[in-house]
Parts: C-alpha cells; structure tokens; sequence
C-alpha cells in the first residue's frame, strides 16, 4: 500500500518550459531533501507546494528502499544517512548543475540577496552554524550557502577564511547590521539561538545589551516581527538588502546608540563545484548585490 501510495508522488512534475523540475525517479528524495532542510512535513509541504503527506509517503519510500534508520538527534540527515543515499544525493546535484542550478541555503538577515538570482533553487532561511552549513554541503543537501561570521564558533584573524573539509569558502564582502525597533527605549535584542550565531550573540552582549533568543520553531519573519513588538525588543537587520520603505512598512526606527555590528559574508560552496558556469555566475551576482549595499551603507 505505502508502495502504491508513494507511486502518485512520484508523477512527473510539470512544469514550465525551460524551468528546473527534478528528475521523475529523484523526486521522492527531493522531498526528502526539503524534509531535512525545513525541519518538518508541514514545513516541507509548504515549500514544495505539495501536501504533507505526500512528504511522508516519500520519506516512507526512500526509507524502506535505502534501510534508512530515523535518528532524530543528528543535526544532518536526521531521517536516515547511508553511503547509497549519499551517493544519489551528489548525483542529483550533478544533474543541478548540469541544468544550470544550485540549490542555496542562507538565514532570515540574509535571504534577500537570493530574491530574483536566475539559477538559484531556494530552500527556507534557517539560521545554523557554519559547521552545520557546511554540513549541509558535505552530504549534498545543498550546493551552496551565505554564511555570515557571525554563525562562526570563533573570531577568525583579519582576511582569514574558514575551513571545512571538501568545502570552499569565497568572499563576498563586508556588510554592517543595524537594531531596529518599535520601541526605542529597549535595551533587549532578539536573536536566533546561540549555537547558530554565537559571535552575534558575544557582539550584543559586549555592547550591554540583553538578548532574548527566537524558537527556533517560528522562523518565519512575521513570527520575528510579532515576538520583537510583543516583548518590545530589537532585531538586528541590514535594511540595505530590504528595500527602499522596509523600515517605514513595519513601523520601526534604528536604536539611537548603534553598536557596530560588521560582519563578513562568505558564498560556501562544494571544492568540486568552484569552477562550475553557474557558481561563478552566482558568486559575480552576489558579489554585485553586496557591493552596491555598501554603497548605500557608506
């Protein structure tokens, strides 16, 4: 029955001419894939655009094909990991790439450099650590992501570059963040967990401020925004990527005493990839972006 179930999801997925669909014998891991990556069917429907419980019958199916064994406590490939799996997982970024695609991850500050970058498959924004993206990387969950250094375990020497094994860390620029809020008199800054910016966190917490940290399960923006006005608290924000009446739209103003927040931005990619037409169309483009937010930031 899960078998016969699992056959409807696997129908081809039409799409528009010249648009990415995933091969028809790839899709139940393509659903699988957004699984790992937004955390729950629910989530994972949202993002495909499909019923959750065409997720789950796709989990059901690579599961008992591949003998995957559920392990809830990794932070990767929590439904299940084998050298089969991972095998298929870099095979599906090769067909990616050879369609021009990468698929790239990045968190909420930093979404909006993705908005509107022909080639690129966004996945949710998340906040994680920079081992965890490359993680992500490594067992070909994604072929690429914008990781700040403020997700860093520690502060890295001026012009240094992370290191991750089978990773390749490029820059992108240096951007400056802002505290916004609706009110001005706060002394509090909401922040996502502190294992997934740990240098945002000591940065805040050096200037005197407190900070209250987001669940990690209501990352979507409006949960954000709600939380801050509720608990009249700060966000750390980089308007410059937002658009001209961000601000004014949500009714926030930047705290009058501004800490300075700098941090510098990396584009992660696989070492094998670097070369590739489409990373480095991606990594100019994103380069660009950040370079005329500076621009605006000077």
């Amino acid at each position: 029955m899960a078998h016969s179930c699992s056959s409807a999801a696997r129908s081809s997925p039409r799409r528009a001419t010249g648009t990415y669909a995933p091969p028809t014998p790839l899709q139940d891991l393509h659903n699988l894939d957004f699984l790992e990556l937004c955390g729950s069917q629910a989530k994972a429907g949202a993002a495909l655009a499909v019923h959750q419980s065409t997720v789950c019958r796709s989990v059901q199916l690579m599961q008992q094909q591949f003998q995957l064994l559920p392990d809830p406590g990794r932070k990767v490939c929590r439904h299940g990991h084998s050298e089969c799996l991972d095998y298929l997982r870099l095979a599906y970024r090769a067909h990616r790439l050879m369609g021009g695609l990468l698929r790239i991850g990045t968190d909420l500050l930093h979404q909006a450099l993705l908005v509107g970058i022909d080639g690129v498959q966004q996945v949710p924004a998340r906040f994680r650590s920079g081992g965890h993206w490359a993680e992500l990387l490594r067992h070909g969950l994604l072929d690429g992501a914008i990781v700040s250094s403020f997700c860093l375990e520690r502060r890295l020497p001026t012009g240094a570059i992370p290191q991750w094994d089978g990773v390749a860390a490029l820059p992108l620029g240096q951007l400056a963040l802002q505290l916004l809020t609706a009110s001005p008199d706060t002394q509090r800054v909401l922040l996502p967990r502190r294992m997934s910016m740990p240098l945002l966190h000591e940065a805040i917490e050096w200037h005197g401020y407190g900070v209250d940290q987001q669940p990690a399960a209501c990352p979507e923006p409006a949960a954000w925004l709600k939380r801050a006005r509720d608990r009249k608290l700060a966000l750390p924000v980089c308007p410059e990527l937002l658009g001209a009446g961000w601000i004014d739209a949500h009714g926030l103003t930047p705290l009058a005493d501004q800490p300075a927040l700098i941090e510098q931005l990396w584009l992660l990619l696989p070492q094998g990839a670097v070369n590739g037409s489409a990373p480095r169309k991606c990594l100019r483009r994103l380069r660009s972006q950040i370079a005329m937010a500076q621009t605006l930031q000077a």
